[in-house]
């Protein structure tokens, strides 16, 4: 009996999918792994699903999570906030954006939060639901590290004299 039980489990492994990440700089930070043990089990109905490298997680759509990038600077892009937590949103064009990017993705990038981390999401993962929904999921995962800087609008920065 217990060699079929293992046989099945043996089975259902190997059709899990495996997706390809480059692990970020600063993967090895020990947050990361903290923060990943709170990333959402699934996203719009997608199992999670094996990655390549450390510090990641991604689901059976190709949606992915990547902890460890370096802080971004003070930006002019296009900055929101999903439950508390500041992002980055950077367009497909962006040189910034990994190779899973582009059509049908967004790619966010944790801003003000060290380590940072960034977020693809496929429009199948948003489903019938908004991208702020599902960015949202992962807020429990951020709110491990303490945000350190935040977003502002532009009428809220500070004027610098020439």
């Amino acid at each position: 009996m217990k060699s079929y039980s293992l046989l099945a489990i043996l089975a259902l492994s190997a059709c899990s999918p495996t997706v390809g990440l480059d692990p970020a700089p600063n993967a090895s930070d020990p947050i990361c792994a903290r923060m990943l043990l709170a990333t959402p089990g699934e996203i719009g109905g997608f199992d999670r699903a094996k990655t390549t490298a450390q510090a990641t997680t991604a689901w059976s759509d190709g949606s992915s999570f990547r902890c460890g990038l370096e802080q971004p600077g003070p930006s002019t892009d296009r900055c929101i906030t999903v439950a508390g937590i500041d992002w980055l949103s950077l367009d497909a064009g962006d040189e910034r954006v990994p190779a899973n990017g582009g059509d049908g993705t967004w790619t966010f990038v944790s801003y003000g939060r060290t380590p940072t981390v960034e977020i693809v999401i496929t429009t199948e993962a948003v489903g019938a639901g908004t991208v702020t929904d599902t960015l949202a999921q992962f807020s429990p995962a951020l709110s491990l590290v303490p945000a350190e800087r935040e977003c502002v609008g532009l009428l809220d920065a500070p004027v610098v004299e020439e």
